[in-house]
């Protein structure tokens, strides 16, 4: 098609020229990710000029690989130099959940073999926790040669011991033990085995510090200052943990949270009203409205401890918004067990 000069293709020519449907170029074009060259003024027909096709191309094998519409308007809007580092990230990533989904389908099959046999794994370290101590569960789990076998075996004998026994020692135990282990592996690893085993050890170090944290008032749970003082170092290696693996704004966000949440209970009020500040920042910048809205609660609840002026009003207003989030109501029943704990 000749346009005043220039060769314009139709949307049907630029389709095949592409490898796209011509469905999938008007959905670009409503998103403003790939928007025809010109519109013909008589007829309204989208037309498309050559320089065109190499952008059409890119955008189809994006497509290819599954690549959300966002990621590829990111890809696009960067600088060259930038953009293959940004299909590696997202290709990395992707990688690591096919990884994840190959250790669930693992513990799945291992799961099911051993309910033949009417116990589980993790049952049995736990039961050898309650005769012989954490030194015999661990040695269990020390038996496990598989790093990725045991990084699932830690993670679950230590919700077992904590959800089934209510034995924070058992947990702390299980929790230290785990992460050197896992962090000790990944130095003999590749890169891709070695993140993995780095990111299941500070997935412990954040369940330990989230069971050790008394906001939650757990029934049958009898957190010792011994507890406390695990999951307040816990917290913190799992923020470190958390930035140096990248793990992303929403996982820093959470991290920041738990550690107000623990420096909150431990009286550190002034410590735990500038997490609670970071995690609301992390939030934003994740665009997650109900981390947002929990940070901004647990902060007016802090500023209420120190006896900032105007805090309760603060608190109430933040509470009404919270409860308008998705699963508002657990989040607002969340803050104000922890506002009964800590006697505000």
């Amino acid at each position: 098609m000749e346009s005043n000069g220039a060769h314009y293709y139709t949307i049907g020519e630029f389709a095949r020229l592409t490898g796209l449907t011509e469905k999938a170029l008007r959905l670009y074009a409503d998103r403003t990710l790939l928007s025809p060259a010109r519109v013909d003024p008589a007829s309204g027909y989208r037309q498309y000029s050559p320089q065109q096709i190499d952008e059409g191309r890119l955008i189809a094998m994006m497509r290819a690989i599954e690549m959300p519409l966002v990621d590829i308007r990111r890809v696009l809007r960067s600088p060259q130099s930038e953009q293959p580092a940004l299909i590696g990230r997202y290709w990395y990533a992707v990688e690591r959940e096919i990884d994840g989904h190959r250790r669930t389908v693992r513990a799945l099959r291992d799961a099911f073999e051993a309910k033949e046999h009417g116990v589980t794994n993790t049952e049995t370290v736990v039961e050898q926790g309650d005769q012989g101590g954490a030194f015999a569960a661990i040695a269990s789990l020390a038996e496990i040669s598989d790093p990725m076998d045991a990084a699932h075996a830690f993670g679950e004998s230590m919700k077992t011991a904590y959800w089934t026994q209510r034995d924070l020692g058992l947990v702390t135990a299980i929790a230290y033990a785990g992460a050197s282990r896992l962090l000790a592996e990944a130095q003999n690893s590749g890169k891709d085995a070695g993140y993995e085993l780095r990111c299941s050890a500070k997935a412990l170090m954040y369940d330990l510090a989230s069971f050790t944290w008394a906001g939650w008032n757990e029934p049958g749970v009898q957190i010792r200052e011994s507890d406390a003082a695990a999951g307040l170092a816990a917290a913190r290696s799992n923020l470190v943990m958390a930035v140096d693996l990248d793990r992303g704004d929403l996982a820093i966000s959470r991290a920041h949270w738990m550690l107000g949440a623990q420096q909150l209970t431990s009286g550190a009020l002034a410590d735990a009203a500038a997490e609670f500040q970071s995690a609301r920042q992390r939030g934003e910048i994740a665009g997650s409205e109900a981390e947002v809205e929990l940070a901004a609660a647990f902060l007016a609840l802090t500023r209420l401890g120190q006896g900032v002026s105007g805090a309760r009003q603060e608190l109430e207003s933040s509470l009404k918004h919270l409860a308008e989030v998705e699963n508002g109501d657990m989040f607002v029943s969340q803050v104000e067990t922890a506002r009964s704990v800590i006697g505000l």
